[in-house]
C-alpha cells in the first residue's frame, strides 16, 4: 500500500450548526468516473462506534472494512484491513492498519500479509484537533462525515484537521472551508491543489462530492438502494476473467524497432468512459502524464532525431502540455516516478506535435509507434484527437 494514495479522492463536508451525529445513522455512497462505477461504501454509525465498508476497483478490486471508535466529539480510534474479494477470513489480510488517538500523540501499527511493518509503526505527534485517515481512493466519505461532524467549519473560517495515517513522519492536514449553506471545499497539504466540493443536507450528511478538478475526477453521490454484495461480486468476476485488461487504466507496452533503434514505451490506457477528453478531463495548458498512473516511460537503443532535437539513446519519461490550438510533447530525464510527479526542471526538451481530429472517437487511449519511411513516427490516439510525431535514427 503506497503512501502516496493516503489521502487521494478524501471527501469532506459540513452544515451550519452541524453537531455530532445522533446514534443509528447509515448510508451508502456511489463513486463513479464517466458512465462508469468505480468505488461504493456502506457505513453505520450508532452509539460509540462507526463501521462501514468500501470496495473499489482500481488499482485492483479490493475491499476495506474498518471499524472507528468515537469519544467525547473525538476519534480514538480506528482499525481497518484491506483484502481481495472472497479472501478467506482465517488468512491475514494484504494490509491492515490500528490507529489509537491521544491528547497530542497516536500510535499507528501497520502488518502486511499478517507481518509487522517497523519501517510504518510508530508514534505520531501532534498538535490541535486529529482525525484518522483512510488509505483507499476514493476515501471513506462515513469517516469524512464524522470528521465534519467532529469539527463543522463555520462561514467565517476554515477548520484544520491533522490526520495520522501510514507515513512516518509526515502529519498532512485537512482544511474545510463553508461555501454556503449546503457546499463545503475540502483542501488537504499532502496533495496541495487537490481541491473538492461537498454538498451535504440540513444534518450534516453528504449529499455528493465532486472531485472532478482532482487527477481522480470522480464524481460520488450518496443512494437508498444499493446490493453491496453483488457488486463486489460482479467486480471480482469481472477482474478474474480479464485480469489486468479489467483495471481502470490497465498498463500496456509498445514494443518496436525502426533501423536499428529497438523503442519501447511503457505506460498504462485510461479509457474515454463517455467522457469529453481534452480541454476537460486532460484540461487545456496543463502538463499531463500521457496516460495513467504512473510517468509514461520511453527507452530508446539509439540516437534518435526529432525535429531539430538529438535524444541520446537512454530511458526518459514522456509529458503532454495540450492547448486548445495543439499541443507539445515534453521529453523529461526524470523516470520511475508516479505521473504527478513532474519536475520541469529536468526537462530535455519540449517538441511540437501534429494534431489531428479523428472521424471515429478512440474510446481508450493508445500509443503506437510505426516505421514511416527511413526512420519512424510516434502516435498518440484518444477521443477525437490523435497526436503525432515523425522521428529518424541517427
Amino acid at each position: 500500500m503506497s503512501a502516496k494514495i493516503l489521502l487521494a479522492g478524501v471527501a469532506v463536508c459540513a452544515a451550519s450548526g452541524l453537531t455530532a451525529q445522533t446514534p443509528a445513522v447509515s448510508g451508502t455512497f456511489v463513486s463513479t468516473i464517466g458512465v462508469d462505477t468505480v468505488a461504493i461504501e456502506r457505513y453505520t454509525r450508532g452509539g460509540n462506534k462507526l463501521e462501514g465498508d468500501i470496495i473499489t476497483r482500481y488499482p485492483r478490486v479490493r475491499i476495506l472494512h474498518y471499524v472507528a471508535d468515537l469519544r467525547q466529539a473525538s476519534f480514538t480510534g480506528i482499525s481497518m484491513a484491506i483484502r481481495r474479494v472472497g479472501q478467506d477470513p482465517a488468512t491475514p489480510p494484504p494490509f491492515s492498519m490500528v490507529t489509537l488517538m491521544g491528547d497530542s500523540t497516536g500510535t499507528v501499527e501497520v502488518q502486511r500479509s499478517g507481518r509487522p511493518d517497523t519501517a510504518s509503526t510508530g508514534n505520531r505527534a501532534y498538535r490541535g484537533r486529529v482525525a484518522p485517515a483512510v488509505p483507499v481512493e476514493p476515501a471513506s466519505f462515513g469517516v469524512y462525515e464524522q470528521i465534519l461532524a467532529f469539527n463543522p467549519p463555520t462561514t467565517a473560517d476554515s477548520v484544520v484537521v491533522t490526520t495520522i495515517g501510514v507515513q512516518p513522519g509526515v502529519s498532512p492536514t485537512i482544511s474545510m472551508v463553508r461555501k454556503g449553506r449546503d457546499s463545503v471545499i475540502f483542501n488537504s497539504s499532502f496533495a496541495p491543489g487537490w481541491i473538492e466540493r461537498a454538498s451535504v443536507d440540513q444534518s450534516g450528511r453528504i449529499t455528493g462530492v465532486d472531485a472532478t478538478a482532482t487527477t481522480v475526477k470522480a464524481i460520488t453521490r450518496r443512494v437508498n438502494v444499493l446490493d453491496f454484495d453483488a457488486v463486489s461480486k460482479s467486480w471480482a468476476a469481472i477482474e478474474a476473467a480479464k485480469g489486468a485488461a479489467g483495471q481502470m487504466s490497465p498498463p500496456d507496452t509498445v514494443r518496436a524497432t525502426v533501423a536499428r533503434a529497438n523503442i519501447r514505451i511503457d505506460y498504462s490506457r485510461p479509457f474515454r468512459r463517455g467522457r469529453s477528453i481534452f480541454g476537460n478531463v486532460v484540461p487545456w495548458n496543463q502538463v499531463w502524464r500521457t496516460g495513467a498512473n504512473a510517468a509514461t516511460q520511453l527507452s530508446t537503443s539509439a540516437d534518435l532525431i526529432i525535429r531539430s532535437t538529438t535524444l541520446p539513446a537512454g530511458k526518459y519519461s514522456l509529458f503532454m502540455l495540450p492547448t486548445a490550438t495543439g499541443a507539445k510533447l515534453i521529453i523529461n530525464r526524470q523516470t520511475g516516478q508516479w505521473g504527478t510527479e513532474y519536475d520541469p526542471s529536468k526537462d530535455f526538451a519540449r517538441i511540437d506535435l501534429n494534431q489531428t481530429t479523428l472521424a471515429q472517437p478512440a474510446d481508450q487511449f493508445t500509443i503506437a509507434v510505426a516505421p514511416l519511411g527511413t526512420g519512424g513516427i510516434l502516435r498518440m490516439r484518444w477521443d477525437d484527437k490523435e497526436y503525432s510525431l515523425p522521428f529518424r535514427v541517427k
